[in-house]
């Protein structure tokens, strides 16, 4: 991306999405990061989200760093990411990168499926892998919950490439499942799925389950080579622990910490430090692992 290119996607995010208030200005520098909104401009496509980065002389010398693209999940956006994930990651000595999958300024999932969502984020990969912040060797997934699905999907279909490891939050691998729910009769020859319908109170399309029911995401996670991390809560009621405990079977390299008594989503809980803890110590172990799968 040319400067010129750059310092303009720069002034249409910040008319989408607002300048970063007084109070997160202070909070970010307080802790020692940097943080502005950034967007990837691509395939025609611009997509926005916040950027955290270390603090200018954190790590005196270096130009690039091991780099973090977070995924949000259904009807979500990037702040629940960031606000606690990315901002501890960019300490930690990480760039960090949470986006939007969709117009931040709407709640419609109308127009979005699994298949969309993947697309999305394999173009921000594509773009970062031209930032000069990123360390190509070193680039990781986290998702939480559909875009943990999505990240795994990614991964999988990439067969790893660029992708050095991958941290799913409560990944939804449930929601294949819950589209044949919603439409028993999708394998017969002459079945149309419908125009619209509904899924965790959202009005959706019904490309949105025709999408997610086109592959087995468990036929997919085996191509993956690199090393996950999956947390999952003892107790979430929306995606059950035993979808974790089959991917945790499928991927071929997969560790799977649970949180006792947590439920779906455990952001801002006394948990989940525990868990930040955990997803920093995995990732700077792939970083000292040796070369990239």
């Amino acid at each position: 991306m040319c400067r010129n290119q750059f310092l303009m996607c720069v002034v249409l995010c910040l008319m989408t999405l607002g300048a970063l208030s007084v109070e997160g200005k202070a909070m970010a520098e307080a802790v020692g990061i940097r943080e502005q909104i950034f967007c990837v401009e691509r395939g025609g496509e611009r997509i926005e989200g916040r950027l955290c980065l270390p603090a200018e002389g954190a790590q005196e010398g270096k130009e690039t760093y091991p780099t973090v693209i977070l995924s949000h999940g259904f009807g979500g956006n990037c702040d629940a990411l960031t606000g606690e994930a990315a901002r501890a990651l960019a300490r930690e000595g990480f760039a960090a990168y949470a986006f939007n999958f969709r117009n931040p300024d709407t709640r419609s999932m109308i127009n979005t499926s699994v298949l969309t969502e993947a697309r999305t984020l394999s173009l921000v990969i594509e773009g970062l892998l031209e930032e000069p912040f990123t360390d190509r060797d070193n680039l990781f997934l986290l998702g939480e919950s559909q875009g943990g699905f999505v990240s795994s999907y990614v991964a999988a279909k990439s067969l790893g490439q660029n992708i050095r490891g991958l941290v799913l939050y409560y990944p939804a691998f449930v929601l294949q499942d819950d589209a044949r729910k919603r439409n028993p009769g999708y394998d017969e020859e002459d079945y149309e799925f419908p125009e619209t319908e509904m899924a965790l109170g959202t009005l959706i399309s019904g490309t949105y389950s025709r999408d997610a029911l086109s592959f087995d995401i468990y036929d997919l996670l085996p191509s993956y080579p690199g090393d996950v991390l999956i947390v999952h809560g003892t107790k979430d009621r929306l995606v059950p622990l035993s979808y974790s405990e089959r991917a945790l079977n499928a991927f071929p390299h997969a560790e799977l910490m649970t949180v006792p008594g947590a439920g779906h989503g455990f952001y801002g809980t006394r948990d989940f430090p525990d868990v930040l803890d955990a997803t920093i110590e995995f990732l700077k172990k792939q970083i000292a692992g040796g070369e990239a799968p």
